[in-house]
């Protein structure tokens, strides 16, 4: 009996106390960058303004690729591509970065999980939300990603928040991964 309950409680402790933080984190596309916000305005501005955000997506432009970044407020720059950024894992659709109202560093994929297409991009507002014009599901960047806002008469497949990716912050680069 005195094995049986050692073995009990190294079974609940080896299961029972799972890190649940690793599961609020997307897996599910290839995610690595690296960008030095003194680079790029639109990114020095979103990572130190609470409640701001920005859109990072890889575009085909003139012949060669950039990397377009878009605040949540309109301004709009280009990330400037060499070797190594190049070749940033970004997700699905893109990312959404910035930081939240409470000063957290957060980091999403940019395509709608509920339509799961990487051309289904979101619409950052003002606000601090994102908004799929496809389906028309909004989400709060401020609040992880949860879904804020269904249109009426919806016929979702299925209802998630926003993929999630981990992300650092020094005060210069931002580094997000999963």
């Amino acid at each position: 009996m005195k094995k049986f309950t050692v073995l009990l409680c190294l079974l609940l402790t080896l299961y029972g106390c799972s890190d649940d933080a690793t599961s609020t984190f997307s897996n599910r596309e290839h995610v690595y960058c690296a960008f030095d916000v003194l680079r790029a305005d639109v990114l020095f501005n979103v990572m130190g303004n609470y409640g701001q955000f920005a859109s990072i997506r890889k575009r085909a432009m003139e012949g060669k690729t950039q990397i377009e970044l878009v605040s949540s407020t309109g301004l709009k720059g280009y990330y400037p591509v060499d070797q190594l950024s190049n070749n940033f894992g970004l997700g699905l659709g893109g990312l959404i970065v910035g930081t939240s109202n409470f000063g957290e560093a957060l980091c999403y994929d940019l395509a709608c999980p509920i339509c799961d297409r990487s051309d289904r991009r979101l619409t950052l507002t003002a606000d601090g939300h994102a908004k799929c014009a496809k389906c028309g599901v909004s989400y709060d960047l401020n609040n992880y990603g949860v879904i804020y806002q269904v249109p009426e008469n919806a016929q979702l497949s299925t209802r998630r928040g926003l993929y999630r990716y981990r992300i650092n912050f020094n005060g210069q680069i931002v580094n997000a991964y999963n």
